[in-house]
């Protein structure tokens, strides 16, 4: 198994930074990294089970999701029976109060799986969760100063 892991200290609680990066719409409009777009499939549904539609710089694919609750929204994208990513956001309570651990992350697995730590991709992919969680940064605490201010 391979595992890209990174994070990030957000000034919000986990609440906010949640409706932030799980408003899809929206997401175009603070980041247009490494995840360009993230679609449900069907119907605005982003329950277990579910499909999306991922597009990220250079490759669309449609994961189904594992898991949406308060603390984690995980999906998985595969290649059957070669290559499986489990592709994961947290959000847990930082060290100050009204603070998030965002924390994003891949677990590849699958026969095919070692390949991540000998080609470019496992960093390019670190680099691109970095800049996504700094977009996200970025936007959630430009939204609560902007609130703050109101």
């Amino acid at each position: 198994m391979t595992t890209v892991t990174t994070s990030k200290l957000i000034a919000a609680s986990p609440e906010i930074v949640r409706s932030v990066m799980l408003d899809f719409p929206r997401l175009p409009e603070w980041t247009q990294g490494f995840i360009r777009s993230i679609k449900p499939a069907k119907d605005g549904s982003v329950s277990k089970g579910d499909k999306l539609n991922v597009t990220l710089e250079g490759a669309s694919f449609s994961p189904t999701i594992l898991e949406n609750s308060a603390q984690e929204f995980k999906w998985r994208g595969s290649i059957p029976g070669l290559f499986y990513g489990d592709h994961v956001f947290r959000f847990e309570p930082g060290p100050r109060p009204d603070t998030t651990l965002f924390t994003q992350s891949e677990e590849f697995s699958g026969i095919l799986a070692f390949i991540i730590k000998f080609i470019p991709l496992g960093s390019k992919q670190r680099d691109g969760f970095e800049d996504f969680n700094e977009d996200l940064r970025r936007r959630v605490e430009g939204e609560a100063s902007t609130a703050a201010a109101r």
